[in-house]
C-alpha cells in the first residue's frame, strides 16, 4: 500500500470524469453549476491530502516537528528538556539587620528581572550574599557580572545591589535536532546495565547539557569520567556538572566510581597577515562559531580550517603568513579542553 501526495488540480479532473461516466448527458464546462460543485469539493479534498501527508511526516521522529517529536520521543522515555532560568549570587548592601524576604526583587538597567531564592538579614558590616533567580527563562539571563544593579521597588534597609560574578546555568528550550538526537542515541545506540551510551543517555537528560563523552576505566576498573558541555557547547557551570553527578549517582550501577568534569576553556590565538577589512569581532564571531559547533568532538585545531574560516569570514580576500598558537600546524586538543578564540592580530597588507 502507498500514498500519493494529490493535487487540488488532479482530483478536479477525477471528479469531473466519475461525473462523466455516471452521467454521460452532465456538463463541467467552466461556469457551470456542476463545474463549481466539482472546484469547491476538490480543493476541501485537496487539503484532506495535505493533512494526509503532514501526518505521516508527524508519525516519524526523522520528520516530525515541534510537539509531534515531543510526542514521539516520550513513546520511548525521551522526554524534551525545558527552558531553565540564570541563577545567580547577588551581593546586597544596606543597613545591619535589615531582612531580605524571598523574592525580592532586583533587575538588571534594561528591566531582566532576578528574584531572591531565600530569606535573609543583612550582616553586621551591613552587606550579604543571597541566591537570585531570573524571572525569564533562556540564555538572556545569563548576564554579566555588575549588571545586576537596580531596585525596583524600595526595599527598607537596602541601599544597594550587584552581582560580582555572571549569572549562569539560563538555557532555551531543546531544539528539535537536540530533542531527535537524543531520541536516535536512545534507539540506535541500545543503553543496558550501565554501558557507556547508559551514562550519555544520563547525563544528555539533565536540562541544560548539550554534549557529552563517556570514558569508560579511565583510572583503573569500577571508573567511569563523563565529560560535558551546556546546551550552548561551551564549558559547563559547576552547578551544571554538580547536577549531572547528582542524578547519575542515583541511577548508576553499584559499584561504579564516576568523576563528572566539563572540558576547560583553551584559547587559540591568531596572528596572520591579510588583505581586506581588520574586523576583529568578525573574525573572532567566525571562529567561535566554528569551535562551538566541532570543538568538543575535535582532538585537534586543524591550521586550515582556520585559514579557510578566515577566507569565508567576508572580510578577507587572502591572507599569508598564518599563526595559530605560536606555530604553523595543527593543535592538539586534550579530552579536558575546549577551544575558544582567544587574542586575534589582523595585519592588513595590500600588495
Amino acid at each position: 500500500m502507498s500514498f500519493e501526495q494529490q493535487s487540488v488540480s488532479d482530483v478536479l479532473a477525477r471528479l469531473k470524469t466519475d461525473l462523466t461516466i455516471t452521467d454521460n448527458t452532465a456538463t463541467t464546462v467552466e461556469g457551470s453549476f456542476n463545474a463549481d460543485m466539482l472546484t469547491a469539493n476538490s480543493i476541501e479534498f485537496g487539503q484532506a491530502y495535505n493533512e494526509m501527508n503532514l501526518m505521516i511526516e508527524a508519525a516519524f521522529a526523522d520528520t516530525a516537528w515541534n510537539d509531534y517529536l515531543t510526542m514521539k520521543a516520550t513513546e520511548m522515555g525521551v522526554d524534551r528538556k525545558q527552558a531553565t532560568a540564570a541563577v545567580v549570587t547577588l551581593k546586597i548592601t544596606g543597613t545591619a539587620g535589615a531582612p531580605i524576604i524571598k523574592n525580592s526583587l532586583f533587575s538588571t538597567p534594561e528591566d531582566l528581572k532576578f528574584y531572591t531564592t531565600v530569606a535573609a538579614v543583612l550582616g553586621s558590616d551591613g552587606t550579604i550574599t543571597v541566591k537570585a533567580q531570573c524571572g525569564d527563562t533562556g540564555t538572556a539571563g545569563n548576564v554579566a557580572a555588575g549588571t545586576i544593579t537596580k531596585i525596583p521597588y524600595s526595599i527598607p534597609g537596602v541601599t544597594a545591589v550587584t552581582n560580582e560574578v555572571g549569572a549562569v546555568d539560563g538555557y532555551t528550550e531543546e531544539t528539535d535536532a537536540q530533542l531527535l538526537a537524543r531520541y536516535l542515541l536512545k534507539v540506535r545506540a541500545p543503553a543496558t546495565s550501565g554501558n557507556a551510551n547508559h551514562y550519555q543517555e544520563w547525563a544528555l537528560s539533565v536540562a541544560g547539557v548539550g554534549q557529552a563523552k563517556v570514558y569508560s576505566v579511565w583510572n583503573g576498573n569500577g571508573t567511569v569520567k563523563v565529560i560535558i558541555v551546556d546546551s550552548n557547547n561551551a564549558t559547563a557551570s559547576s552547578t551544571l556538572v554538580q547536577a549531572v553527578a547528582d542524578y547519575i549517582e542515583t541511577v548508576r550501577p553499584i559499584g561504579a566510581t564516576v568523576t563528572v568534569t566539563s572540558p576547560a576553556p583553551y584559547p587559540i590565538d591568531i596572528c596572520v597577515d591579510i588583505k581586506g577589512v581588520a574586523d576583529i569581532d568578525t573574525v573572532k564571531a567566525a571562529v567561535n562559531a566554528y569551535f562551538s559547533a566541532y570543538g568538543f568532538t575535535s582532538t585537534y585545531i586543524s591550521y586550515a580550517q582556520i585559514g579557510k574560516i578566515l577566507l569565508d569570514s567576508g572580510i578577507i580576500s587572502d591572507y599569508k603568513n598564518l599563526i595559530v598558537c605560536g606555530g604553523t600546524s595543527n593543535v592538539p586538543l586534550t579530552i579536558d579542553q575546549i577551544p575558544i578564540c582567544g587574542t586575534v592580530t589582523l595585519n592588513v597588507y595590500s600588495s
